[in-house]
């Protein structure tokens, strides 16, 4: 039983574990699809050195999902057609701030896109969509998050939450470039 008990919470904490991101670039054009295999619907054609945001090494039938970082729509790849470029570090800072408390058991979070493009964020599998200058509201369950936030031409933003009961947040998405 004990044996049992610990293979589960190992095999828990590694489905928790998020897997490294990369960026990538397309090698030959390639069918775009909506899953990962050759019979799934194709959302568009990647052009050679067209560049991906890749979710994970991990492939399903070697498929890479990825996301087409010019358009930000997120589908598969085989990966044969892919170069595997820089790490994407996940962010080990905060990006929702605490507002005060809420009358809500479940964790309120203020979401405001502060740019003209059309943001995608999603926090662990639930996906949100914002337009350009949008504000929303969504209530969470409270707990830790994976999230990644990201939009067209723009390297997605990777990271973790942990949000808590009965506490508002914010959080204002903006867009920084870096020179080098």
């Amino acid at each position: 039983m004990k044996k049992l008990l610990l293979s589960l919470f190992f095999i828990l904490i590694s489905n928790g574990i998020v897997s490294q991101s990369y960026l990538g670039t397309i090698t030959k054009q390639v069918n775009f699809r909506e899953g990962p295999s050759g019979d799934d619907n194709i959302i568009s054609s990647l052009k050679p050195k067209a560049q991906i945001f890749i979710v994970s090494l991990e492939t399903e039938n070697d498929y890479y999902n990825v996301i087409d970082i010019a358009t930000d729509r997120e589908g598969y790849v085989h990966k044969s057609f892919v170069k595997i470029g820089k790490i994407v570090n996940k962010s080990d800072q905060s990006v929702f701030t605490p507002n005060g408390k809420s009358s809500d058991y479940d964790s309120e979070v203020k979401i405001f896109n502060n740019t003209s493009k059309t943001l995608t964020l999603k926090m662990n599998t639930e996906v949100y969509r914002f337009t350009p200058y949008e504000t929303k509201n969504i209530k969470l369950v409270p707990g830790e998050y994976d999230f990644r936030a990201s939009a067209p031409g723009v390297i997605p933003y990777i990271g973790s939450e942990s949000l808590n009961s009965n506490q508002a947040y914010s959080w204002q998405f903006y867009i920084t470039t870096s020179w080098r």
